[in-house]
């Protein structure tokens, strides 16, 4: 059983799942399965920060190459598993997500990219899962980022609730996945627990 970090924070629950938010990055995500998501490329020709950069390292550059080569292209909502990451990625295996054309970005892009990858997670049998949403690493700005923990748990809530209707009709078994993990820097980890904490307050009420 993986064990848990200690700068993690549980802010909740959705569907029996419990939702955490841990300050750590795709490659130290110590879950089954590690999502990050990626653009097509850099907003304003920036060069990859952050947890990508730390990412890109930790697979020995394969990620930035893995998308010059149009092998993963981080089209929206395209997916590529890592079945078999280096040891110096902590999950058992890694998603890429994509997120698109940072030109056309919103928050609410994210709904659809958390969305795909819970959809993975729960198709595959994941118990543990944490997704990555590479924002900042990728140059888009703080200001443009405000906002970003509802479209994130409405992803998250939608594809827990088609499985739990597939569930209902018979059409599925029931999910393995016990703990989703949002990935947050350390810098911003207090202010991330408060906001997820009140979207899912207000989902409650």
């Amino acid at each position: 059983m993986l064990a848990r970090d200690i700068s993690m924070t549980k802010v909740g629950s959705a569907f029996g799942i419990s939702i955490e938010v841990a300050a750590w990055d795709a490659a130290g995500a110590n879950v089954e399965l590690s999502c990050a998501a990626m653009f097509i490329r850099e907003a304003d020709g920036a060069l990859i920060t952050g947890g990508l950069a730390h990412l890109n390292a930790a697979l020995d550059g394969h990620l930035l190459e893995l998308r010059e080569q149009g092998i993963f292209t981080a089209a929206a909502g395209e997916c590529l598993l890592l079945p078999c990451p280096p040891g110096s990625i902590k999950a058992k295996s890694l998603l890429l997500v994509g997120m698109g054309d940072p030109a056309d970005w919103s928050v609410n892009r994210l709904r659809d990219t958390v969305r795909a990858a819970a959809e993975f997670a729960l198709a595959i049998g994941a118990h543990s899962a944490a997704f990555a949403p590479g924002m900042l690493d990728s140059g888009i700005t703080p200001g443009a980022t405000v906002g970003a923990s509802a479209p994130m748990i409405d992803g998250l809530a939608a594809a827990l609730r088609a499985r739990s209707k597939l569930v209902d009709l018979g059409l599925a078994g029931k999910p393995l996945l016990q703990r989703w993990v949002f990935d947050v820097g350390a810098a911003r980890l207090s202010g991330a627990v408060e906001q997820f904490q009140e979207q899912l307050r207000q989902r409650a009420d």
